[in-house]
């Protein structure tokens, strides 16, 4: 996979996967933050994701931590949306979130 890849190939690539990353990890929504929604990312950047899951499982966050690694070849960051609303971290990110 290249590194230099775009928010929208991103979120392309994502939106081409969402019934198999329902049906193998329980995501409902999907949402990239982070560096590289707002097109700052560097070499050294991690793709950030906000994950709306049917059920809060840890092996299928981890399991799709591991499955993002792998597609994109870069480090990948599950952030759960569940009880996130109320945050003040999900205030910052909250205008920058793009969802496949």
């Amino acid at each position: 996979m290249d590194k230099a890849l775009s928010k929208n190939e991103i979120i392309s690539l994502i939106t081409a996967e969402k019934a198999f990353l329902k049906e193998k990890f329980g995501v409902l929504n999907i949402g990239l933050f982070g560096s590289y929604a707002k097109d700052q990312q560097n070499l050294d950047s991690d793709i950030d994701f906000l994950v709306e899951f049917s059920e809060p499982r840890f092996d299928w966050i981890v399991s799709l931590q591991i499955y993002m690694e792998k597609k994109f070849e870069k480090k990948i960051e599950i952030v759960r949306k569940r009880n996130l609303s109320k945050s003040r971290f999900f205030e910052r990110i909250e205008q920058e979130i793009i969802y496949a």
